[in-house]
């Protein structure tokens, strides 16, 4: 089949939605990231029990 119109539109939407979706993640990191700068990226790892031996 040969079309004389082309197609218009098809690849526009899936880039307007990855664009957006990226600079969502972009904000989100923007204002997460100015908060409290000495909590951020801290993870929390527990500490082993030393054992008093009974000797």
């Amino acid at each position: 089949m040969i079309y004389s119109e082309e197609k218009s539109g098809g690849l526009a939407l899936p880039l307007i939605v990855i664009l957006l979706a990226m600079g969502g993640i972009l904000a989100v990191l923007v204002a997460t990231g100015g908060r409290d700068s000495s909590t951020t990226g801290r993870v929390w790892v527990p500490q082993a029990q030393q054992q008093e031996s009974g000797q």
